[in-house]
């Protein structure tokens, strides 16, 4: 929005209006004193056309990020901007504006969408001028945009992954500036030294053993689903907007795309993330993400199979597609799920599969065959195994604690599960909401101990392990010389391995050594022979076990 002055406010209720839209936030992109012969006189003590008093008296919070006119800010101030207006849309809505709001107002909106969304820097310039024409105005203004994207993209792999172009495998250290990076608000001050993927790990598995309801930081990530609604809202707008120009010409360029995309999937990846980055796109680069975006849309769309076209923004059936009678629908077979004794009603063929003509097109887009897995989990229910926790609660938490223990490499259905829940985590923006909908915790604990083992460097070094086992009983894990960020990452896995340990002591010890092999990178027959090392790890389990329940027993942990 354009900016708005006292004598505005007041002649066209604008606060009123505010409250009226449900807009809890308003964000001034402007730099004090600017302008100040343009327009309404500026208030003396803002600087501004109006007093940000006005709306923090109505309850309505007031953020500035000054930034000049045409110009733009840094990427760390950007990055700033962008994290308090993703904490403010939690509240409510949000208005931005600049002198105009185009130029500074659209950036912001743009690197939001990069930032939330994880769609192309090319994707948000497209889409905040679709919504809002002649806005980010200047050259550097869309240079910023796509540096942020840069950058964001840099910090999203929570696994090492080779065929990402930033998936090379990092240390603690390292995952936890990436971190620092994009966490805001209570989050980041609460995961300031922990790793956010072992702490939601952790809460699952303890939610499972004690049978309890969600952690809030689960709550927090399944309210995030909304997220893939505005992503679907940006593409539809972006194809409802150049799919007529390329109507005429559909058959050509549909046969030229799949011709040209008919290459291995390293380079097709790397192909369509050039195309993406485009600033501008010609009408052969439309049709060949086109193709993408259509065939994807087509395999979500509520009717079964994949003859759809676009009208007014939505997905429809087309004309020669049938909605089949009861007769004609294919019978459904029960089948019962033997993890928690329900029974579901599953299609014996998939939509997809009642039209070879698109296997042509599955096979060539391999970065989109993924995807439809998610979109099923978000279905479940993420208290499934909870319903009744009186019977089935001491082998549910027999489980998590024999799945934590395992020692063996874990059966090739878990691994596929959790690579799926991995390539979630670093490509798709409901990445954590996929996960904490998970509830098997043999897949839980295989993304534990993934996780640790894949870490550059073991969290424990060597010298870590000398200090520790030197000095024992005299010193134990809270007083010895680590680094902040390792002890915390410690005790959060202790707290976890405490809580499952309590309920089946027996696997206490089995469950000690796999997170002493994950931490210290050590052959097991070393870690058996070093036995000192596990009973520093128990000691400081038990301590600080007991400090969590009962904390006027013991002195207060430094965890």
């Amino acid at each position: 929005m354009a900016r708005p002055s006292t004598c505005l406010i007041k002649r066209y209720c604008i606060i009123e209006q505010f409250k009226q839209f449900n807009i809890k936030s308003i964000i001034n992109m402007q730099i004090p004193g600017e302008h100040a012969h343009c327009g309404p006189p500026l208030d003396p003590g803002s600087g501004f056309t109006y007093s940000p008093q006005i709306f923090m008296d109505s309850q309505i919070y007031f953020y500035n990020f000054g930034m000049s006119d045409f110009g733009v800010s840094s990427l760390e101030g950007m990055l700033d901007a962008v994290k308090v207006l993703a904490f403010a849309v939690q509240e409510g809505k949000v208005a931005v504006h600049c002198h105009a709001g185009l130029g500074r107002t659209g950036v912001l909106i743009a690197c939001y969408l990069v930032y939330t969304c994880r769609i192309s820097a090319s994707e948000a310039v497209h889409y905040v001028r679709i919504r809002r024409p002649r806005s980010i105005q200047t050259r550097s203004q869309i240079s910023l945009v796509f540096d942020f994207a840069r950058l964001v993209g840099s910090q999203l792999a929570q696994y090492p992954c080779l065929n990402m172009r930033h998936g090379s495998s990092f240390s603690l250290r390292q995952y936890l500036l990436r971190q620092a990076l994009l966490l805001h608000g209570d989050e980041a001050r609460t995961l300031k030294h922990t790793p956010k993927i072992l702490h939601i790990l952790c809460s699952m598995l303890i939610a499972l053993t004690q049978g309890a309801p969600s952690p809030p930081e689960v709550q927090r990530e399944l309210e995030k689903r909304n997220i893939s609604a505005l992503k679907k809202k940006v593409k539809v707008t972006l194809l409802k907007r150049n799919l007529p120009a390329l109507k005429e010409r559909r058959g050509s360029c549909r046969a030229y795309s799949c011709e040209s995309w008919d290459e291995p999937f390293g380079f097709l990846e790397r192909k369509r993330d050039v195309l993406l980055n485009k600033r501008s796109y010609s009408e052969s680069d439309l049709s060949k993400i086109t193709i993408i975006e259509d065939f994807m849309f087509s395999r979500y769309s509520p009717q079964s199979g994949g003859h759809h076209k676009i009208s007014n923004g939505e997905i429809v059936p087309s004309k020669d597609q049938r909605i089949p009678t009861e007769s004609q629908k294919s019978p459904q077979t029960p089948m019962t799920d033997q993890r928690n004794g329900t029974t579901e009603k599953h299609s014996p063929n998939p939509p997809s599969a009642s039209h070879p003509q698109n296997e042509n097109v599955n096979k060539k887009t391999k970065c989109t065959t993924k995807k439809p897995q998610a979109y099923l989990k978000f279905s479940s229910n993420i208290e499934l195994r909870l319903e009744h926790p009186t019977s089935a609660q001491s082998s549910l938490s027999r489980a998590v604690a024999k799945a934590m223990a395992q020692q063996r490499p874990p059966l090739d259905t878990v691994l596929k599960k959790a690579a799926v829940l991995q390539d979630e985590l670093n490509l798709s923006e409901c990445g954590w909401a996929t996960l904490v909908m998970e509830t098997d915790p043999d897949v839980l604990s295989t993304l534990l101990w993934i996780w640790l083992d894949k870490l550059k460097d073991p969290v424990l070094s060597k010298g870590d392990i000398e200090r520790l086992t030197s000095t024992w009983p005299a010193q134990n894990l809270h007083n010895i010389s680590l680094q902040k960020y390792q002890r915390h990452t410690i005790c959060c896995l202790l707290d976890c391995v405490g809580q499952v340990a309590v309920r089946c002591p027996q696997f206490e010890h089995a469950i000690l050594h796999r997170l002493i092999r994950a931490l210290t990178r050590r052959p097991p027959e070393e870690i058996e022979r070093n036995n000192i090392l596990l009973q520093v790890l128990r000691a400081t389990m038990r301590e600080q076990y007991l400090h969590n329940h009962y904390p006027n027993t013991t002195t207060p942990s430094q965890c």
